[in-house]
């Protein structure tokens, strides 16, 4: 499927599966879910997704950056719980190998070592140590990514080293499914973040502040 598909199904997969209790996790969660569901197409090949590789990039720096800005603004504790569970060389020693990590995955063969389970763990378990509460929402992401993309007609080397592949043959990455699937998880994920708890119960504060 296409990058903005796996972008759209990594954030509504995760929020269905594990539906955040907290406002901080709400929005970590979902910008790791966004970055787990279409970091595995920085790798090489003829894919439309390599020659827009500079794009992931750029979304995944920018997904980086609004969570940044809406703590900052509106102070919900996204930093605080961050230092609460993590270390500044924890951080950097996290970020540093799932950088190292995607450098490799991005000079593979398309569908090969960043399409497959061994990739999933590691770029998870590099989450973990950046940030625990980010690391099952990037996980779930990364894993709607692999599900999704067996159904298409190119093999995935889902157990990367074995040269095995897989796929299913069903469909097209760029045809009807593909834009049936990026409309259900827009539509998914909005729902998803409309009726989540944090949201509603800041609903309530506000509902209760006009209407006492």
């Amino acid at each position: 499927m296409l990058g903005k598909t796996h972008f759209a199904v990594g954030m509504a997969s995760a929020l269905a599966i594990l539906q955040p209790q907290t406002l901080p996790v709400l929005i970590t969660g979902t910008a790791a879910a966004a970055v787990g569901g279409m970091i595995s197409d920085i790798d090489c090949g003829t894919s439309q997704a390599h020659q827009g590789a500079d794009k992931i990039m750029t979304a995944t720096i920018a997904v980086t950056s609004i969570v940044i800005f809406i703590d900052y603004r509106f102070r919900l504790g996204v930093y605080d719980s961050l230092m609460q569970n993590s270390s500044v060389s924890r951080l950097l020693t996290g970020l540093m190998a799932f950088l190292m990590i995607c450098a490799y995955g991005s000079r593979q063969p398309h569908r090969s070592f960043m399409h497959s389970f061994p990739a999933m763990i590691m770029l998870t378990a590099c989450m973990d140590v950046i940030y625990p509460d980010a690391a099952p929402y990037f996980g779930v992401g990364f894993l709607s990514h692999l599900l999704l993309d067996i159904f298409n007609f190119r093999q995935e080397k889902l157990f990367w080293p074995m040269k095995k592949g897989f796929c299913l043959r069903l469909c097209s990455s760029q045809g009807a499914v593909n834009r049936l699937l990026l409309i259900v998880g827009n539509v998914a994920t909005v729902f998803l973040v409309i009726t989540s708890v944090p949201i509603r119960r800041f609903a309530s504060l506000i509902l209760a502040f006009l209407f006492p």
